[in-house]
């Protein structure tokens, strides 16, 4: 049978890349196991080689034989075959594998800063859409609207591409110019613009016409996310609102320091915000701090199936508590908490290395937060944005968001009445992104 032979060269360049395959391996094992796995170095070395031993195998083959030596992409392959072990845990949406490149991206996010244009994006009905301009930055400027959909980016067409995609193409080095093409209504519109960096939004607010309900709205939760919903609130109540309305929809999670800051807002002193439970089984209440000054006043928190993780634990630390009562679709469910581990070229493994329960002890991994009262967006219909209301009527928000009345019913003192089981119109949304 007719067999290609590798040259030596070849053969070094094989036994190169199969060894560091093994010493990355190697050493996330040997990592997990310095943070604490149960596992002994010789047992988990010894589960493992097996594996490698097989993997090496085909790496060897392929580089062997594969008809197209120039589509061998030894980085391709290491990258694949760890998203590959990472989707087997079933983690889905939370531990995750990132390339260098998504580290630094990952990061800024959770810092709260990032060199772009200054728009937040979301996904709609397979179209990526301006959510909000950040007040004064480029993009605001240059008269960037919120509800304008991404087009192109420097010339080039992004049909078919998601948020992260486009969000990659807009952000760029400080000072760089780029050109942004949006269709709004039924024209096209370019603008010329030059990224700076940018503080990202995280709370936004908006007082519901003729009455004293604010609409709370928390993005994400970045390195300053409560102070940031802190300040928020402080405005809202010099407009003269009394009640609030905590809106974590497609709020994809963040820093668990800043659950726990975000629930010390409404739970008092000492309150469970969630129960912490490692791979041994170990349990550990996670609370409030004892000097927490919370509101007082009456509060309804909205969720849909974009509700991840940090968002879901206050979720679940108001309701269980008495705090709040839930309105909307069930969350997420990704219930575990994550801790970043570095490997040796710079990418990493954002692992889930413990479980968290709500303080009644529910673990809603997989399953999610059930709201207390459930209601599903019409079809073609999105959840509003304070961003959105400012020039609204009251009618017009209340009418334009199923979910945002049911809330404002609910602290109104209208009983509410859950609304018969139904399939959700909202397939799980990308989480907004910074660009």
């Amino acid at each position: 049978m007719w067999r290609n032979t590798s040259t030596k060269l070849d053969l070094r360049r094989s036994i190169v890349r199969v060894f560091a395959l093994v010493l990355v391996l190697l050493a996330s094992m040997l990592a997990a196991y310095a943070y604490g796995r149960s596992q002994s170095p010789a047992s988990l070395s010894g589960e493992n080689q097996e594996s490698v031993r097989l993997y090496a195998e085909a790496l060897k083959e392929v580089e062997d034989d594969y008809v197209d030596q120039e589509a061998v992409d030894p980085e391709k392959q290491t990258y694949g075959a760890i998203q590959g072990m990472i989707e087997s845990l079933g983690d889905e949406g939370h531990t995750r594998f990132l390339t260098p490149e998504e580290v630094e991206r990952n990061r800024q996010g959770l810092s709260g800063k990032y060199v772009g244009i200054g728009v937040q994006l979301e996904n709609r009905e397979e179209r990526v859409v301006v959510s909000s301009p950040i007040d004064g930055s480029p993009a605001d400027e240059a008269g960037v609207k919120t509800g304008d959909v991404i087009v192109a980016v420097d010339g080039k067409g992004v049909e078919g591409e998601d948020v992260a995609q486009i969000a990659e193409k807009v952000r760029g080095p400080e000072g760089s110019p780029v050109e942004l093409t949006v269709r709004r209504g039924e024209e096209e519109q370019s603008f010329k613009l030059e990224r700076e960096e940018l503080a990202v939004e995280t709370a936004s607010w908006n007082l519901i016409p003729g009455t004293d309900v604010a609409h709370l709205r928390l993005a994400s939760f970045s390195q300053d996310a409560a102070e940031q919903l802190r300040s928020a609130m402080d405005e809202a109540r010099e407009a003269g609102a009394e009640r609030f309305i905590l809106d974590l929809r497609d709020n994809p999670g963040g820093q668990v320091d800043q659950a726990v800051g975000v629930a010390e807002l409404f739970l008092g002193p000492e309150e469970v915000v969630y129960v912490r439970r490692d791979a041994s089984g170990e349990k550990d209440e996670v609370r409030t701090s004892d000097d927490a000054e919370p509101t007082d006043a009456p509060v309804v928190v909205l969720t849909n199936g974009g509700t991840a993780s940090s968002a879901e634990i206050v979720a679940g630390a108001l309701r269980d508590n008495g705090r709040a009562k839930v309105v909307g679709e069930t969350t997420f469910g990704t219930g575990t908490v994550l801790a970043e581990r570095t490997l040796s070229d710079g990418s990493a493994i954002l692992l889930g290395i413990a479980e968290w329960l709500t303080p009644n002890g529910d673990f809603i991994r997989e399953s999610g937060i059930e709201p207390d009262v459930r209601v599903v967006l019409a079809e073609g219909q999105e959840p509003l944005i304070p961003g959105e209301e400012e020039e609204m009527t009251r009618e017009e928000i209340l009418d334009g968001d199923a979910q945002l009345s049911r809330a404002f019913e609910a602290l109104e003192g209208a009983p509410p009445q859950e609304e018969p089981p139904q399939a959700s119109s909202q397939a799980l949304r990308a989480p907004d992104g910074g660009a």
